[in-house]
């Protein structure tokens, strides 16, 4: 049983104690009891319980406790929150992905092990689906602007609150160190708590961040370049073509022939390769010309008169997850960004669930999207994180380089723009080391996948780097049944291999700044 003891001492509690004798002024408050004894804002605990140690998967025992918190009538934000019997003095949130959040078991059980307090959110609509929009209208036409609070920030920053004051009372003493960490949405949430809430984290570790109106305008974009034109599209067996010629084109520029591109900003390579030559009958060996112009396309983006990004280009490599993302299988016609990003516009912007995608015009939908409600309180693009980096707040951010979804090229912006915001002393290329720093991932898709290594350990880093002042030099990926291991490397340095020794060895690579 997890048993802490809670000072409460009343004034004359304390005299007494004082007057009469050195005898114990507390009382124990165990897991069972917090529910009746625990004295949360806003929040009613439904169940809290004791959970054995799970040696088999290097869980500890721990505290289970299961609330709602309730700003407001129409606000319920689910939240669950795992309190280890050998508490580590921290704390640890943990971000959702899709229109959910995340309470599972797994998405905090390494943290769980280190001993960590732990805590997850609904964001305020319960969700087994990552892809349901639903949550954010009352009715078609009327949006539910309290849940869009709640998802764009609200959920998150009172989960945190709430947890480290449940770990108060459970424990006897305050939380230390708090981290966050998340990807995609997590990502997001992450930034909020920095640009919002400064004081609820030490350190924040954002994977690819949905943090700005071009994550929903490159959905879009995709959809439409992919399926507006009739014959644009490509068959599932031309991306493997595609891909074969993209790394016989570059593959082995970064020194090493292994599938990865480790920067395929650098990758040249022109679609009209693959087009049909005359006489040759249009079919998974080649490209019709129609189909060469949406390689093309996807390839390129898309970019305002006077230069911005409308919509932001897919990297040449990444092509492995096309077919899902935007060709569509038959569970998803149109593809993923079409139930994903997309209906961020649909639901959140529009409150219209029947919006035609293809309607969507990229020169005019992101300025639409920053300026609606939902823009308002989702999206997280200011880079003052002046008030964060003030208290020592440190920043992780990192991405897979060829994610299909939001691009890495929208994170190395924010990078810079976080460095010119806050006078960190940045040169052009976005140096923010003292402060924060992106760790770009070769090879990886959009959280995980691909051919590149995504398994890497960035709340080590964030610990060392806030509890000891040892800045992430590189933070070593491995890839799951596989040998191969690579350095990912703070940007904008890239890992170069150092001319021998095994290519699956991280040790054989050297982080470098050309």
């Amino acid at each position: 049983m997890l048993v802490h003891q809670r000072r409460h001492i009343s004034r004359l509690a304390l005299v007494v104690a004082l007057a009469a004798s050195p005898a114990s002024a507390g009382e124990f408050v165990t897991c069972e009891s917090l529910a009746a004894e625990a004295t949360l804002p806003q929040t009613r605990i439904k169940s809290s319980k004791d959970i054995p140690a799970n040696p088999a998967a290097g869980l500890p025992a721990f505290c289970e406790v299961q609330a709602t918190i309730s700003p407001n009538r129409k606000s319920s934000i689910g939240v669950v929150y795992r309190l280890p019997t050998d508490w580590n003095g921290k704390f640890y949130g943990v971000g959702g992905g899709g229109f959910a959040g995340n309470v599972a078991l797994q998405g905090v059980s390494t943290a769980l092990s280190r001993g960590y307090a732990t805590g997850g959110t609904d964001m305020g609509h319960p969700s087994a689906n990552g892809l349901d929009p639903a949550f954010a209208l009352e009715t078609p036409g009327t949006l539910n602007e309290d849940a869009i609070i709640d998802f764009g920030h609200r959920a998150t920053h009172l989960m945190t609150t709430v947890g480290k004051q449940l770990a108060r009372e459970l424990y006897g003493r305050s939380v230390g160190k708090a981290y966050f960490e998340g990807c995609s949405t997590g990502g997001r949430q992450g930034l909020a708590e920095m640009q919002r809430y400064p004081d609820d984290y030490d350190g924040v570790i954002a994977g690819a961040p949905v943090y700005n109106a071009l994550v929903y305008s490159n959905a879009l974009f995709r959809v439409q370049a992919f399926h507006s034109k009739p014959g644009g599209n490509l068959a599932p067996e031309h991306v493997p073509l595609i891909n074969k010629a993209v790394m016989a084109a570059c593959d082995a520029k970064d020194g090493v022939a292994d599938g990865i591109l480790a920067d395929p900003r650098q990758c040249k390579w022109e679609p009209v390769e693959l087009q049909c030559r005359a006489g040759e009958t249009a079919g998974p060996q080649c490209l019709t010309p129609t189909q060469v112009e949406t390689v093309k396309k996807v390839y390129s983006g898309l970019k305002s008169a006077d230069g911005k990004w409308l919509a932001m280009p897919l990297m040449p490599g990444g092509e492995a997850d096309w077919v899902d993302r935007s060709i569509g299988t038959k569970e998803l016609p149109l593809g993923r960004n079409a139930v994903l990003g997309a209906p961020f516009v649909s639901h959140l912007v529009k409150a219209d669930p029947k919006y035609d995608l293809m309607s969507f015009d990229p020169a005019t939908g992101v300025g639409e999207i920053e300026a609606s409600f939902a823009g308002r309180e989702v999206i997280q693009q200011n880079a003052d994180l002046s008030r964060y980096f003030s208290r020592g707040g440190k920043l992780i951010l990192w991405h897979g380089f060829n994610d299909p979804g939001p691009s890495a090229l929208s994170t190395i912006a924010y990078l810079e723009q976080v460095a010119q915001a806050t006078g960190a002393g940045a040169d052009k290329a976005g140096d923010t080391s003292a402060r924060a720093r992106l760790f770009l991932a070769p090879g990886v898709l959009h959280c995980r996948g691909g051919a590149g290594p995504d398994r890497f350990d960035m709340l080590a880093a964030m610990e060392n780097w806030a509890e000891k002042g040892v800045a992430p030099e590189q933070v070593i990926a491995t890839k799951a049944d596989s040998r191969l291991s690579r350095p990912l490397c703070p940007y904008p340095q890239m890992a170069k291999y150092k001319g021998a020794g095994d290519t699956n060895e991280a040790a054989n690579f050297v982080c470098r700044r050309d």
